[in-house]
């Protein structure tokens, strides 16, 4: 249990400074701007141009943790609510992941596909087969979406979920980052699917 909790810790760890890696470049050129504003001020001395920006770089540094950190409680509390695993690859703009039934049952296959393909978030839906389900979602309120596709291993009872976001996506607390992530978060819940070896929460 011990080691558990340390793996999550862990885990939570590198996803707060990935997310602060990305805060930090997205919220770089408001603060280079109000540097610049500081610096042409002819007014201020050389103490005072270096007191400006040691303000501007607490309040960028500062400010993009907060960002990130809001961004991982959002992430930990989706993961949380699908029973999917959260890691620093939650960033990635791809999400292959490996996902089965909760518990197996008779018609699983069926009601799974009838679960997505009924969700006001999904469109475009292409069905190849039995087993390949290929569509659009949209995992935030605006019109962006990513390119999805589930690939279904009826004998062994398990589901392959491939998410591959597009650009212009705001992602998770504005990061423009993780939206994969949240729509898998979001399709494992709808259809009763979690990662092989996690609990639903």
């Amino acid at each position: 249990m011990k080691a558990n909790r340390r793996t999550t810790r862990e885990a939570l760890t590198r996803l707060l400074l990935a997310c602060w890696g990305t805060a930090v470049g997205q919220c770089f050129p408001l603060a280079a701007t109000k540097t610049l504003i500081d610096l042409m001020d002819d007014d201020l001395s050389w103490t005072a141009v270096a007191g400006e920006i040691a303000g501007t770089v607490l309040v960028w540094a500062v400010g993009s943790l907060v960002i990130a950190a809001v961004a991982v409680l959002l992430l930990w509390r989706r993961a949380r609510a699908s029973g999917l695993s959260l890691s620093d690859e939650a960033l990635g703009r791809r999400q292959r992941l490996p996902l089965r039934p909760m518990p197996l049952a008779d018609g699983w296959l069926e009601r799974v596909r009838a679960e997505l393909t009924s969700s006001q978030r999904v469109f475009l839906v292409a069905e190849k087969g039995d087993e390949e389900i290929h569509f659009r979602w949209r995992p935030g309120r605006g019109d962006g979406s990513v390119w999805g596709s589930m690939t279904f291993d009826a004998t062994a009872g398990t589901v392959l979920l491939d998410l591959r976001e597009q650009e212009g996506l705001l992602g998770v607390a504005g990061l423009r980052r993780g939206s994969a992530f949240a729509a898998a978060c979001q399709i494992a819940r709808l259809t009763g699917l979690e990662s092989p070896g996690t609990a639903s929460a």
